[in-house]
């Protein structure tokens, strides 16, 4: 089954070792250039990073699927505006 949005980590301002990755497992793939942007926060505001999301989403997928588990994230903006 494949999901019905997909994902993909254009910055990581971590690490960088999540730059360029890209979920859910069996999502839809981001091509170059396309979709929404959004950007994950830690819990004290730190950008962690920025990437794009396409498909049938709500929005809170790149913070649920990666960003909470893996940093710890707490927000995510789209367009400048907290989710």
């Amino acid at each position: 089954m494949t999901a019905d949005y997909g994902w993909k980590i254009d910055r990581d301002f971590f690490d960088g070792e999540a730059t360029g990755l890209e979920g859910p497992l069996n999502g839809l793939t981001v091509e170059a250039g396309a979709g929404e942007k959004f950007a994950l926060y830690d819990g004290d505001e730190n950008l962690m990073a920025v990437g794009r999301i396409v498909g049938d989403y709500d929005g809170f997928e790149p913070l649920d699927d990666f960003g909470i588990g893996m940093w710890g994230c707490a927000g995510i903006k789209y367009d400048g505006k907290w989710l």
